[in-house]
């Protein structure tokens, strides 16, 4: 069942947070440390089913404060909640305990979210090691697995996020990019993501790689739920009714297709996505990209020292800088270090201060040219989304430029022979709205909800 099934399900009577946070326990004590062995959750909320009890008695008197009231979630542990450390996978962060909630965790409490527990990374986001580290490994909690067959890459930072849906421990749970870590294995795992614009949703309370481009999302089952989540967690001054935009008639908008490098499969998506745009009603046209490759990875060394040093100053764990977390490793080497971290100590050479003409040069040279990709092709051809689909051109142009994409599945995976294919959709800054709504277009034409063999789904 997606969020928004099971939070009909709640309002109705069927069913009670106590008895769907009692369920999603039992699941990850069956599959995540046993059984699958899928290693998403990094910790767990030791009072989650006292306070389902709570929320249950607090619905029953005062009825539900949003459709995400009463339904467990688990967030990335790079992102503070208070009772739990903030590690980002790391062992050297294991006392880093936060005195605050992040932004984003205190507006999931407001709306009545339960916080069941932490889901793991891959180390630093993926900020660790250039030397084969695999997506989902971190040191603090060891490699997550994929769910729907084990061996295949979880893909990004946010995996455990993204396989704790995928293998239905919750029905969403919050992850977030800088550069491909909520679409990348929100794809891998055919699941749901958006990657709001930068600044959408607040970043405070958000271990970081990069000021620039770091942004939180959701992970989930459809296109409705993360119309749902974001609603809660965007920022005051940008809210909108994004569950609203879902039914608003399209037959206005315009999408260009980017069919350039895409497989037989990706075509075939594109094919498809084609048909179901048209019956509702929405411009189609083919449109290619001049893609310019660019490699951000000079900038976020930059600010990664920056940001890193200025988040640890405020914590209360025993690293208060990088230095310390390479010192860290370096006298743990046999836990902390299977894969090295040659990524850390080149980005502590840095000054920390980004007031180096070269970073600053290369970081306005870096967006103005994304911009002038993504923003400027939406402009020219005058559309209003971008589509592809499989490997196709997506590149990194909206982590860099700062633009709102999203994932959700365009062909249902065959376990036997696992090869998914989802759509990717980039729009302009603060279009959320028009991302949504032509994703769920896309979704209700594909009716897609896949999910491993193995797993079942909730039943109220």
């Amino acid at each position: 069942m997606t969020l928004e099934e099971l939070s009909r399900a709640i309002a109705e009577g069927t069913y009670s947070c106590s008895e769907l946070t009692m369920e999603a326990l039992q699941r990850i004590a069956a599959n995540d440390q046993d059984g699958k062995c899928l290693n998403t959750v990094t910790a767990l909320n030791t009072q989650a089913l006292m306070q389902a009890r709570a929320i249950d008695e607090e619905i029953q008197r005062y009825g539900r404060r949003s459709p995400l009231h009463g339904i467990p979630v688990l967030v990335k542990d790079n992102i503070d909640c208070t009772g739990f450390p903030t590690t980002a996978g790391s062992l050297a962060l294991a006392d880093n305990y936060p005195r605050n909630d992040a932004e984003i965790v205190r507006r999931l409490k407001e709306a009545g979210a339960l916080i069941l527990g932490k889901a793991n990374l891959s180390e630093f986001a993926y900020f660790m090691s250039r030397q084969n580290m695999p997506s989902g490994y971190s040191s603090y909690s060891g490699q997550v697995v994929h769910a729907y067959v084990p061996g295949i890459d979880p893909s990004g930072s946010s995996s455990g996020s993204a396989v704790a849906v995928s293998a239905r421990f919750v029905p969403y749970a919050i992850g977030t990019e800088t550069d491909g870590s909520l679409m990348s294995p929100a794809a891998a795992n055919a699941i749901v993501s958006i990657k709001p614009t930068v600044g959408l949703v607040s970043a405070d309370g958000i271990l970081p790689l990069s000021p620039v481009q770091d942004t939180a999302g959701p992970m989930c089952l459809s296109v409705q739920d993360a119309a749902d989540v974001l609603q809660v967690i965007v920022r005051e001054e940008y809210a909108k009714d994004y569950r609203a935009s879902l039914g608003k008639d399209a037959s206005g908008l315009c999408v260009g297709i980017v069919r350039q490098d895409c497989d037989e499969q990706a075509l075939a998506a594109l094919d498809h996505a084609e048909a179901i745009l048209q019956d509702a009603g929405i411009s189609v046209k083919d449109v290619h990209i001049d893609i310019i490759e660019q490699d951000e990875l000079e900038c976020l060394m930059h600010e990664f020292k920056q940001s890193i040093n200025a988040y640890l100053h405020q914590s209360t764990g025993t690293c208060k800088s990088l230095s310390d977390i390479i010192a860290f490793n370096n006298a743990h080497a046999d836990q902390c270090l299977r894969y090295g971290q040659d990524l850390l100590e080149e980005s502590n050479t840095k000054s920390g201060r980004l007031l180096e003409s070269e970073y600053i040069r290369l970081r306005t040279k870096l967006t103005s040219t994304a911009r002038a990709m993504l923003e400027g092709t939406l402009e020219k051809e005058n559309i209003d989304i971008l589509l592809s689909a499989g490997d196709g051109p997506k590149g990194n142009l909206a982590p860099i430029s700062g633009d709102p994409c999203m994932i959700l599945p365009a062909v249902i995976p065959d376990p036997s022979d696992y090869k998914p294919c989802s759509w990717h959709l980039t729009a302009g800054p603060f279009q959320e709205d028009i991302l949504l709504r032509i994703a769920y277009i896309l979704e209700q034409g594909a009716a897609i909800l896949p999910k491993p063999d193995w797993c079942e789904e909730f039943e109220a």
